[in-house]
C-alpha cells in the first residue's frame, strides 16, 4: 500500500482544523446539544451538535495516515474525509487537542465534548454496545513489526515474547488472543510502541497495517514488517447512541462523496490506488 509521507509532531498541540462552509450550503444539519432536552431525545430526528454550525471531533493525532499533527494541523486520510463529510452537512470539521484512543468511545458515549470520534475504529460488537458506527469507511488488516536480525520471521517465533500495542485496540486484542503465553503491554500512544521496540523493551509490535506500514517506510525505517494478518477489520466513525440522526447524516454524506468522486480522491490521495 502506496503511502504519501507526511510529518510526525512529537506532541499534541491545541487544534481547530476547521472547514470553510459551502458556498451553496443552506442551513447546517443540526443545532446545540447545550439543551437538556436534546441531549436526551434519542428518537429525534434533529441532529443534537456539541457546537452550533460544527462537526466537533475526537481523535488520536498521532496515527498516520490516519490521523497526524504537522505542526499544529491535523492532517490524514480520516481528517481530510470528516471535513469533506461536514463541508457536505454544511458545517465546520473542529478537532479538539489530540485525545488518548482507549478515551474516546466513553467521551463521545457521555456526550457533551464531541460529536464524533475517529482514529481507525474497527467495528465490533462489543463497541457497538457503548456506541453507534456509520458506515464503513475503509478496510483493513494488522501487522507485525520487528527489529531486523531479531531472528523473528512469524507471529509463531513471538510464542512467550513481549509485545507491544496501543491501548484498546483490535491489535491489543489480537495479540492477547493469538500468541501463545505473550507479554502483551499496551502504550497511549502508537509513538511510544514504535519507542519501545527500538528501546528493547519489546520484542515485536502488532497494530494497524496500514498504520506499520506508514511508520516503518517513514520514521522507523530500521525496523520490518514480518507478517500481514489478514483480519478483515472495517473502520467507522463512532457515534453516541442518544444521536441516531447524526449517524444517519453522516451516512447520507458519505454515501454522496463515493458517489460524486470525492472520496475516491481522499482515497488515492492518501494510498495511492482506487479504493474501488
Amino acid at each position: 500500500m502506496k503511502i504519501k509521507k507526511i510529518g510526525i509532531a512529537a506532541a499534541a498541540f491545541a487544534l481547530v482544523a476547521a472547514v470553510a462552509l459551502p458556498g451553496c450550503s443552506s442551513q447546517p444539519a443540526g443545532s446545540s446539544s447545550s439543551s437538556a432536552s436534546d441531549a436526551s431525545n434519542a428518537g429525534s430526528t434533529e441532529v443534537a451538535l456539541v457546537n452550533d454550525g460544527k462537526l466537533t471531533v475526537a481523535a488520536s493525532l498521532d496515527f498516520p495516515p490516519f490521523e497526524n499533527l504537522e505542526g499544529e494541523e491535523a492532517v490524514g486520510f480520516e481528517v481530510d474525509l470528516v471535513k469533506a463529510l461536514a463541508e457536505q452537512m454544511g458545517l465546520q470539521a473542529e478537532y479538539l487537542p489530540s485525545t488518548k484512543f482507549d478515551t474516546i468511545i466513553p467521551l463521545i458515549s457521555a456526550g457533551g465534548k464531541a460529536d464524533i470520534g475517529v482514529s481507525g475504529f474497527t467495528v465490533t460488537e462489543d463497541r457497538k454496545k457503548e456506541i453507534d458506527f456509520t458506515d464503513v469507511l475503509i478496510d483493513s488488516n494488522q501487522g507485525v513489526v520487528v527489529m531486523p536480525n531479531s531472528g523473528y520471521t512469524s507471529v509463531d517465533d513471538l510464542a512467550g515474547k513481549t509485545i507491544a500495542t496501543q491501548s484498546g485496540t483490535t491489535g491489543y486484542d489480537w495479540a492477547v488472543e493469538n500468541i501463545p503465553g505473550a507479554n502483551v503491554v499496551p502504550y497511549d500512544e502508537m509513538t511510544a510502541v514504535f519507542a519501545a521496540l527500538q528501546g528493547s523493551q519489546a520484542d515485536a509490535i502488532v497494530s494497524d497495517l496500514p498504520v506499520v506500514q506508514y511508520y516503518v517506510k517513514n520514521s522507523y525505517t530500521d525496523m520490518q514488517i514480518i507478517e500481514e494478518i489478514p483480519t478483515g477489520e472495517q473502520y467507522a466513525i463512532v457515534v453516541s447512541k442518544e444521536n441516531p440522526a447524526l449517524t444517519d447524516k453522516l451516512n447520507e454524506a458519505l454515501a454522496e462523496l463515493k458517489t460524486n468522486g470525492v472520496y475516491d480522491e481522499i482515497y488515492n490521495k492518501w494510498f495511492g490506488a482506487s479504493a474501488e
